[in-house]
Order: C-alpha cells, then structure tokens, then sequence
C-alpha cells in the first residue's frame, strides 16, 4: 500500500477515534467500547473501503506496545500482595478453564481435540481495558483492579504459548503425524516439552534482557535516550524472542515488569520517570484506539466467514461458543472462591462475593484474541469456525459484558468500600502518580 494512503487512513481513524472519545467522555462509556461500536457501524454501513485487520499488525506493532506499557506501570508492591489470586487465575485457573473449554467443544460441537485446544487457547486471553477504565471512573479498590490487571497481563503469557504448542500440534496432525512427532515423541508429550522450552526461554531472555538494559540505564542521565532503550526493550526483545521461536509475550511482560521496578528505581530520574511514564501512556493511548476501531470494522457479521449450514448453523456455534466461555469462567471463580487461593492480606475470610462477580463478568476477549485467529493458516480446514466463534465471542464480551460493568459496579456499593483497605507498603517511587494503569491510556482520554 502506498505511503500516503497509509498516511490518510491514519488520520482519518485517528480523527474518528477523537471524535468518538469526547462523545464517549460525554455520556460516560469507556472510549474502548465506543470505538468498537463505531468501528461496527461504519463497517456495516459500507462508509469505509474494505479492510481487513492484518495479525501481523496487532501482533508486532500494536501488541509489544500495550505489553510493555501495562508490565512497565504495573505496582509490583500491589502485584505482590494479591500474587496468590493473580498465580491461579493465570496459572492453574486458565489450565482449568482451557481444559473445560476444550472438553466441550469437543463432545458438545464436535470438534477434534487438537482444533478444540487450538480454539480454547485463543479464547483465553482476556482484555480488561474497559473494566479498568471504570474502576478508575468509580474509584474501586486498586487490589480488585491489580487482580484483573495481572491477570490479563500474565494470561496474554501463557496463552499465547499455549495457541503456538496447539497450532504446532494441530499442524503435524493434519501433515498426517497423529501419534507421532517429527522427534518420534508422541504429540502430547511433544507439546508439553515445547511449551516448556518457550515459555522458561522466554522468562530467562526477559530477565536477562531487562537486566541488561537496566544497568545500562545507570550509566545515562538523558530522558530521551532512557525512552529509546524502553522502545528497544519492547520491540527489539520481541523480535528477537519471536526468531529464537521463544514467547514473545512473555519475554516483553518480563522485560517490562523487571524494567518497571528495578531499572526505573536505578537508574532514572524523577523527571525521567515520568516522561517515560507520559511517552508509553501515549503510544499506548493511540494503539488501544486504532485498535479498538479496528476490532468493530473486523467484527461486522456479515463479513466473517459463512459456515457451512447457513446463518441458522452460524448463529449456533457463535451461541454455544460464548456460553462455553461463560460457564468455563463461572466455575473457574466458583472454584477460586471455594478454596483459599483468592484470600485479601489484611482482610478477614475469602474473596468477597462482589469481587467474585466482577472477576466473572469482567473477563472480556478483545485484540489478542481476535489476532491469533485471523493468524491460523488459510489452510486449515476448521478456520472459518474458528473465526466465527472467535468474533462471537468477543463482539458479545465486548458489547454486552463491556457496557453492562458499569451498572454491575454501581450496583455493587460494597465495591467502593477501598480506602480502609488500602495498601500501605505501596512504595510511591514505584509509581508516580500520574502514571495510568494498564493499558493506562482511559486517563488520557476520559476526564476521570
């Protein structure tokens, strides 16, 4: 495409991102939904040239960006004191959820186990932008919000992990490998040694690359510099864990979490800090707003793939998707707040059942997800079904969960009850003040 029409779709979403914003600032909707709903009408309405949204542009220029950034302002203080809720969520929780998922898909949908674990992974990551937006609207207990924040951020991890081992698995089955890999393992075991190489190789490159570029921070006194090595550490680290076939994810989260919180500490200013904190608040800013109003152009209905059966067979397993997600999430809380995972320090007894339903309903699908779809090979005989399910299950988390939070958190008065349990071994250095949460760009574009 050429430069200058790519210079005038830029403005001209940028533009209609604007505008959306200030109408959102007015009637009090998170700006990410807005865009989403824009994005909908204008694609239905023919009144853009037909896009289609590249994963390649999500994955490698809008992806290591909101990464970066949600890793990097992520209050490890806080982090570590809900660790606990945000290890199993992310941890055994998404195992769980995914296995469930998986499970029926395929008994219910009839999918086979390698496509069903394929679909569950990609319907794993979770995009709490809006809810977070709201939680900073309303004033709510910052711990609920690093629940959430973490994690999404550490889900995104692991998922994307997840849906590379799958893929491969998938790949090497359909190439006529059932029972055996390329290595003479047998495909489950082959997966799980994979899975294990990129996912550790992925931390060690992140800790050895976050170190790196901290110490070398100690040796500059110069804003612009310590923001180009930041931009460094979030695109450079994840080009290269993507050729070492290492998680690219999972290298920048533990990049930024370690550059965040140790290398800010050592080796910049205050005045460093926050126009690090200002640069990454933008570029994230406009990243969830592009992207944003991209996911409503994608997610028109009548431009995703017709399954075979017709609309009635469609609207089926776009049904039964989201209410596999649902009911795999619904446990997946019950079973958190049935044991002692999701305990609050300084707190007495278990997760309240406020935040339990947050923590249920807020678990909304959005980019990620949406991206590693439309990145299956177009090969791949299960795809349209893929994609189909996919977009049902992110339109739907989106639009109805997304805008029904508001008045699920206002319904909820015992979710403002946060002062009297806030945390006070936060470190103020941390964080400044003014820097904003994950992807931390709603400050910017809502007059909280």
């Amino acid at each position: 495409m050429p430069i200058p029409l790519v210079e005038s779709y830029l403005i001209l979403f940028l533009l209609i991102a604007l505008a959306t914003i200030l109408l959102t600032r007015w009637i009090a909707v998170p700006y990410t939904l807005g865009l989403v709903i824009v994005g909908l009408l204008l694609s239905a309405l023919h009144l853009l040239p037909p896009l289609q949204l590249d994963p390649e542009l999500v994955l490698f220029v809008f992806l290591p960006a909101l990464l970066f950034e949600g890793a990097w302002s992520l209050n490890w203080q806080l982090l570590k004191s809900e660790w606990r809720s945000i290890f199993f969520l992310a941890g055994p929780g998404l195992l769980l959820s995914l296995c469930l998922i998986a499970a029926l898909l395929h008994w219910l949908e009839g999918l086979d186990w390698g496509v069903a674990f394929l679909l569950a992974a990609i319907l794993s990551p979770t995009d709490p932008v809006a809810v977070l937006s709201l939680f900073r609207q309303l004033q709510l207990d910052e711990r609920l919000s690093v629940i959430i924040e973490g994690e999404s951020l550490f889900n995104d991890g692991v998922a994307g992990a997840l849906y590379q081992v799958f893929l491969a698995v998938v790949l090497l089955a359909s190439s006529g490998e059932s029972s055996l890999s390329a290595a003479g393992l047998p495909l489950p075991l082959m997966g799980s040694l994979l899975f294990l190489l990129e996912g550790g190789g992925a931390i060690v490159l992140g800790l050895v690359g976050g170190w790196l570029l901290s110490q070398l921070l100690r040796h500059i006194d110069d804003a612009l510099s310590e923001i180009s090595l930041t931009i460094l550490a979030a695109y450079g680290l994840y080009l290269l864990a993507d050729r070492l076939h290492l998680s690219a994810i999972i290298t920048v989260i533990v990049a930024g979490l370690l550059l965040g919180n140790y290398g800010r500490r050592i080796g910049m200013s205050l005045t460093t800090r926050t126009a690090v904190d200002t640069f990454w608040s933008v570029v994230a800013f406009i990243a969830n707003a592009l992207l944003f109003l991209l996911i409503g152009v994608q997610l028109n209905p009548l431009a995703l793939p017709p399954l075979p059966g017709g609309t009635l067979a469609s609207l089926l397993s776009a049904a039964f998707a989201i209410g596999v997600v649902l009911l795999a999430r619904l446990l997946l809380v019950l079973l958190l707040a049935a044991r002692s995972w999701l305990t609050i320090a300084g707190r007495k007894g278990m997760l309240p059942f406020a935040w339990q339903l947050v923590i249920f309903w807020g678990g909304l699908r959005g980019a990620l997800s949406l991206a590693l779809a439309l990145a299956l090979p177009l090969t791949l005989p299960q795809r349209p079904l893929i994609l189909a399910s996919t977009g049902a299950v992110v339109l739907f988390t989106l639009l109805v969960q997304g805008l029904s939070m508001r008045w699920l958190l206002l319904g909820l008065p015992s979710l403002r009850d946060h002062q009297a349990h806030t945390n006070p071994d936060v470190d103020a250095e941390q964080r400044p003040p003014a820097a904003p949460d994950r992807p931390g760009t709603e400050q910017a574009a809502e007059d909280l």
